[in-house]
């Protein structure tokens, strides 16, 4: 008899450590899990500083110099409107010659994160302007007394010579996503675009990775026009 008193004495001795053993495991586990949901939190947060939602209310960046007479006159826009900063935010960093026209690159701070705010500029026909326009996701207003046209698509940025994946060969059929090469990677990237026409000159201005709205868009043209 004592024998097997002994023995039930070892089995719930088991039994207690077995489920001490539990209880501390799923302890652990639970720790484990905030710990991770923390960490994704953090991972979201710091993607949405990256996206640009808490960029610097005044630009970090020095303002840099327009182009001189001779260059605009070499491309034909001498009369084109030109602004080397966008309200407070966004001063200009460079500008490129390219294409018989000209791009004017925008930064808020120096940690960029792929952020791109630009206007290009070109000069063109009504026609031409007409047929550069985007067919699909297309919101015509008025700003400022000049007609504009706003869409928001994705931009699809690779490296030369890369095959299109399937998803994104229908994308640009159905013309929400506009393709571009000479990226060291391939990325697919939110871009809004807001289009003008004037005195022979057709100009975009270009969001790349922050998500605007046509508000947002239409008050940067505001603060462009009114430079």
């Amino acid at each position: 008899m004592k024998k097997k008193m002994d023995f039930n004495k070892i089995v719930y001795a088991i039994i207690a450590f077995l489920f001490i053993v539990i209880i501390i495991t799923a302890v652990s586990i639970a720790i484990k899990n905030r710990n991770d949901v923390k960490d994704v939190q953090e991972i979201e947060n710091s993607m949405i500083e990256a996206k640009g939602k808490r960029e610097a209310e005044i630009s970090e960046i020095e303002e840099g110099s327009l182009p001189s007479k001779e260059e605009l006159v070499s491309v034909g826009l001498e009369d084109v409107m030109q602004a080397s900063k966008i309200n407070k935010q966004f001063n200009l960093y460079n500008y490129e010659m390219e294409d018989g026209g000209i791009k004017y690159n925008y930064l808020a701070n120096a940690v960029t994160n792929g952020e791109r705010l630009s206007i290009s500029a070109k000069v063109m026909t009504e026609e031409e302007y007409k047929k550069m326009l985007p067919e699909a996701k297309m919101q015509k207003d008025t700003v400022d007394g000049i007609e504009v046209v706003y869409n928001d698509r994705s931009l699809y940025y690779t490296v030369d010579g890369e095959d299109l994946p399937g998803y994104v060969k229908n994308a640009l059929d159905a013309g929400n996503v506009v393709v571009r090469y000479g990226n060291s990677t391939s990325e697919l990237l939110p871009m809004q675009q807001i289009m003008w026409y004037t005195d022979g000159i057709g100009y975009t201005l270009e969001s790349i990775s922050r998500n605007y709205s046509y508000e947002d868009m239409a008050e940067l043209v505001k603060d462009f026009l009114s430079e």
